[in-house]
């Protein structure tokens, strides 16, 4: 069979299986293997296809055609500035971030699921995050009216597949659009399994002196990585199937993601209807009870969704203690009463102490009327219809597909692959990652972040350092999308205290504002305050759209905003961001020197040369109290101002002692005195 001079290059490079080309295509699914069985309905098998893009993809003719994840093989032939393993919002991002600075790029991607690939290539949780089908189920439990269509006595399978079809074209949505972005920036996509190579194997040395012309320093280097279970386009043969072939760039960003973590003695290969953090994206039906294992944040959204959808038995079954399991979250106490209160209000049940022993029974498929028999660790029974262990996640590290260790790249023994903080270059020469395969805090927004500084480091041509700003610790804001919603970002008051802070708490319940007693009463708005400064330390939210305020808080703490500026701020009237003026109220309310006092401060502000030690300031009192009762009225109060050098209007020494005479005697004793020039001193230098 004639083949293209580019397939033939691309031939010489993938050394070990070079007769992968003489294929003839004889499928149109690009990927073939799976590491999970999946029983239970997929989730196109669950959707009504009624909507026009989704019934135009499902009915296209099986004629081997691909319109996302193929390359051509001329352009694979070439030298790429940028190899990304990896499609989720971390490889996306890199990738944009490398076609922005001049650079050309490959975003090379395995479909987590073969049941979520279109006939036309189009894999739906291409570019999204890892929750992309917990938020989609999120808004459909709260836009579809699922006790209406009950009444009307629509089957529970009807009523799934409506909601499915709306997960799908979501879903749909958002991958077209990735594909989208990629094709207007030129960055090609290819979906298959991408291994990467050592700087010393063969393939790579063949690329180098293949490349070694269109390198400006060939000692740099190059990386090449060999991708398997592909589909191509050849210009001889058109679309080859189940083909391997080696890309080569001079950098490389892994972008492999994670996994969920599978506790032993919890049998997913046996059932339909258990399901994992990833597996759950494929639920088929609508179950009729729903056990969740962990108190994660995965955990919790799940249960909040199947408890809106109206699923009656909902369980959340907690090893430990809810106090420490929200703790381990960064979450405030508050915030998780809060959250348990309202899960318990709509139905939710939180078992403390509790996890499955056993699977006593496991319904075979077909079997739609049995439940799942479990027996609890106090002996007791329970029965269920789905369960589902949201039991943590791990970096996709140590994944022998990908080749990581091998290739150099140091990974832990949980799969986390090490990086230079700054750069997050790996041990590896040319190889970078990001995103959830470098461990926590492994969240889109992070990730996203994290790959657009790597690509910056890695081609970055000036001498100014792009990263020097740059810090992976770096606190983050965090958006929970329960019924409703969490944000939260800073400090709690217990991390204050242990940091040295001494702190006040100001809260105000969404009731507090006109837009919350009307439209959503429940949640609360809590802010952590330094109680020296006033500043805000931490903002910690539950209510409706708290996961969109928590940037404002963010950006209180970031900025070093104190209440005493929340409080001259106007919002606008019947919005949420009230709250914020309502919250610094109620912190205002716990300081010793409020905003009532603030002004005062401004008139008294000292020149910062001034000494205003306590024994100067001892002295100064003495020589006025003349009595030796060791408190002072207003006319000695205002005579030892001027004897200090600082004339203070009669209106502001009635001030000072109104709000300094907390016993009502008329006068000022030396500690409130002293506590007020504290106040307005120059801070001391740091040594």
């Amino acid at each position: 069979m004639k083949i293209s001079a580019a397939a033939a290059a691309l031939l010489s490079l993938a050394v070990p299986t070079a007769t992968a080309w003489t294929a003839v295509p004889t499928s149109t699914s690009i990927v073939r293997s799976s590491s999970m069985s999946i029983r239970s309905p997929s989730l196109l098998q669950s959707t009504t296809v009624k909507d026009a893009a989704v019934e135009e993809v499902a009915a296209a003719p099986d004629t081997g055609a691909r319109e996302f994840g193929v390359v051509n093989t001329n352009k694979l032939s070439k030298l790429y500035d940028l190899v990304v393993i990896g499609g989720g919002p971390a490889g996306v991002a890199g990738a944009i971030k490398a076609a922005q600075m001049g650079r050309r790029a490959i975003v090379i991607d395995k479909p987590k699921f073969d049941a979520g690939v279109l006939p036309n290539g189009l894999d739906l949780f291409f570019g999204g995050p890892t929750g992309l089908f917990s938020k989609a189920l999120r808004d459909l439990a709260k836009s579809t009216n699922v006790g209406a269509l009950r009444a009307q006595e629509m089957e529970s399978d009807v009523i799934w597949k409506q909601i499915t079809n709306g997960i799908v074209k979501l879903a749909m949505r958002n991958s077209e659009g990735q594909c989208r972005t990629l094709a207007r920036y030129g960055i090609d996509y290819l979906q298959g399994s991408a291994m990467l190579l050592g700087e010393d194997d063969p393939a790579n040395a063949v690329a180098e002196k293949k490349f070694a012309k269109d390198m400006d320093s060939p000692e740099d280097g190059l990386r090449s990585v060999k991708v398997t279970h592909t589909g191509v386009l050849d210009d001889y043969v058109g679309f080859v199937d189940d083909a391997e072939v080696t890309v080569t760039g001079t950098k490389v960003l892994v972008c492999t993601g994670s996994k969920s973590t599978r506790l032993p003695g919890i049998p997913f290969e046996e059932s339909h209807r258990i399901f994992d953090s990833d597996t759950i994206n494929l639920l088929g039906y609508f179950p009729r009870s729903v056990t969740i294992s962990g108190l994660g944040i995965i955990g919790i959204e799940f249960a909040n969704i199947f408890n809106a959808l109206g699923v009656k038995d909902v369980n959340i079954l907690v090893r430990g203690d809810v106090e420490t399991s929200t703790k381990k979250l960064g979450m405030d106490m508050d915030v998780a009463n809060e959250l348990m209160r309202l899960l318990k209000k709509s139905g939710v049940k939180v078992l403390e102490g509790t996890s499955v022993s056993e699977f006593s029974y496991v319904p075979p498929p077909g079997a739609d009327d049995e439940y799942i028999e479990m027996k609890l660790n106090d002996g007791s029974t329970m029965q269920t219809d789905l369960f589902f262990a949201a039991t943590g996640r791990y970096p996709v590290g140590k994944n022998e597909e990908t080749g990581l260790e091998s290739a150099g790249v140091e990974v832990a023994d949980r799969g986390m692959v090490g990086i230079d903080k700054k750069t997050l270059a790996t041990s590896s020469k040319n190889v970078y990652a990001a995103g959830d395969v470098i461990g926590p805090p492994a969240l889109a927004s992070t990730s996203m972040e994290q790959a657009q500084r790597a690509v910056s480091a890695m081609f970055h041509e000036g001498d100014d350092d792009v990263t020097k700003d740059a810090n992976h610790d770096d606190p983050l804001s965090i958006g929970v999308w329960t019924i409703p919603e969490m944000g939260y970002f800073g400090l709690t008051k217990e991390q204050a205290e242990k940091e040295g802070y001494s702190v006040v708490e100001g809260t105000a319940r969404f009731d507090q504002c006109l837009r919350g007693r009307v439209f959503a009463p429940d949640g609360l708005c809590k802010l952590v305050v330094d109680e020296k400064e006033g500043t805000v330390l931490g903002c910690h939210l539950i209510g409706k759209e708290a996961a969109e305020m928590v940037h404002y808080g963010m950006a209180l703490v970031k900025a070093g905003t104190s209440i005493f500026e929340i409080l001259q701020t106007v919002y606008t009237a019947v919005t949420f961001h009230e709250l914020f003026k309502e919250a610094a109220l109620d912190a205002n309310s716990k300081l010793d020197f409020g905003v009532e006092w603030q002004e005062i401060f401004a008139i008294l502000q000292s020149e910062c040369d001034i000494d205003f030690s306590e024994d100067y300031l001892r002295e100064k009192f003495d020589s006025i109290d003349e009595d030796g009762s060791g408190e002072l009225d207003e006319e000695e109060m205002r005579a030892l101002f001027e004897s200090m050098g600082r004339t203070v209007s009669k209106r502001v020494i009635f001030n000072i002692m109104r709000l300094s005479d907390t016993d009502g005697n008329g006068t000022i004793d030396f500690g409130e005195f002293k506590a007020i020039f504290d106040k307005i001193a120059c801070p001391k230098d740091e040594e």
